[in-house]
């Protein structure tokens, strides 16, 4: 191993570096059908400290806040915190009445265009040694077989993507000075209380696009009333008129969960899980649930009879009562999301 680290050191040194084939297989992601394309573990370790000691340090200063993907101290958990501390915010100035911009982005990765990505990236590399900026060039050319897209399968297009739509954030945040706005990767919010000026503001980011290459999802892309409630990252939002956020799971993400205890069991049957994996993974789920939703009693008591059906032998530990669900989900998201500043 730490010969063939010394050879691919030297390799990047004498500019003789090349990427080696893909491993390629497909992903059916929440009914998704996804091409990933993931470098082998050689070019994972050039990636990993190209990332690591250039490309994040040169562009993270340039990030707003509220771009949560694929960064350190970032991620879903932070992103629903932060969208339901905006929530709250705009709802103890504005009330509840108003609207939410929901954007989605056409095929985001396969379309991201590279030569576009190397003049947005450039400036902020421009004090690198040209060998350096050369070989992230390579990478950016080698994320995909065309001049288009960045594959799923390795870190660097995860912060290439993460990057290139700071020119919309930067438009929304700065330009139009909206408050209440978000991002993780190419799903943006917007929250306002004129559909009017969301109307307009939405034509704008259309333009803004363009410049990028990409398109909206007309079919994802909303302005919804707040009050008729919402979808943001698989949870289900609702406002009642006092005020209260609900925050209740996805049916997908439900039915996907029913579909994955039915696959576990006949997992269990030929022998390729133990119950006790099977349990910790259940136990996982269900933490997260409640750690992530308000109004999931009904869903949970109702996963818990469906884990007890298929393993009768399975015990799960206490099942919680009501107000014991209540009571947990109240300490881990009460007061917690202080410390995320606006």
């Amino acid at each position: 191993m730490l010969i063939n680290n010394v050879k691919l050191q030297d390799d990047v040194l004498d500019n003789k570096y090349h990427v080696m084939p893909t491993i390629d297989f497909m992903l059916n992601e929440r009914g998704h059908i996804r091409h990933i394309e993931a470098p082998v573990v050689r070019d994972r370790v050039v990636q990993k400290s190209l990332m690591k000691n250039v490309l994040i340090p040169a562009i993270r200063p340039y990030l707003i806040y509220d771009n949560y993907a694929s960064l350190t101290d970032r991620g879903t958990s932070f992103a629903r915190k932060r969208f339901e501390i905006m929530l709250r915010r705009y709802i103890s100035h504005y009330g509840t009445k108003g609207y939410i911009l929901l954007i989605d982005i056409t095929k985001y990765f396969e379309n991201v265009d590279h030569d576009v990505l190397k003049q947005l990236i450039t400036p902020k590399i421009h004090n690198e040694p040209d060998d350096i900026v050369n070989l992230i060039y390579y990478i950016i050319d080698s994320s995909s077989k065309t001049k288009k897209g960045l594959n799923l399968g390795s870190e660097d297009p995860q912060i290439f993507a993460v990057y290139y739509l700071s020119l919309i954030d930067v438009f929304i945040k700065v330009v139009k000075s909206v408050k209440f706005y978000g991002r993780y990767m190419d799903d943006i919010f917007v929250i306002h209380n004129s559909k009017k000026y969301l109307t307009g503001l939405l034509s704008e980011i259309e333009g803004k696009l363009l410049e990028l290459k990409l398109t909206i999802n007309e079919r994802k892309t909303h302005i919804v009333k707040l009050g008729h409630g919402f979808t943001f990252l698989q949870v289900k939002y609702n406002i009642k008129p006092t005020g209260k956020i609900l925050k209740r799971m996805s049916h997908g993400k439900v039915h996907r969960q029913r579909r994955r205890l039915r696959a576990f069991r006949r997992m269990l049957d030929k022998n390729k899980m133990t119950e006790g994996e099977i349990l910790n993974c259940y136990k996982s789920w269900r933490g997260t649930v409640v750690h992530d939703h308000n109004a999931c009693y009904k869903t949970i008591k109702n996963m818990d009879a469906l884990f007890v059906k298929l393993f009768p032998d399975c015990k799960p530990d206490k099942q919680l009562t009501r107000s014991e669900i209540a009571t947990s989900i109240y300490k881990m998201a009460s007061f917690n999301e202080l410390k995320y500043i606006v």
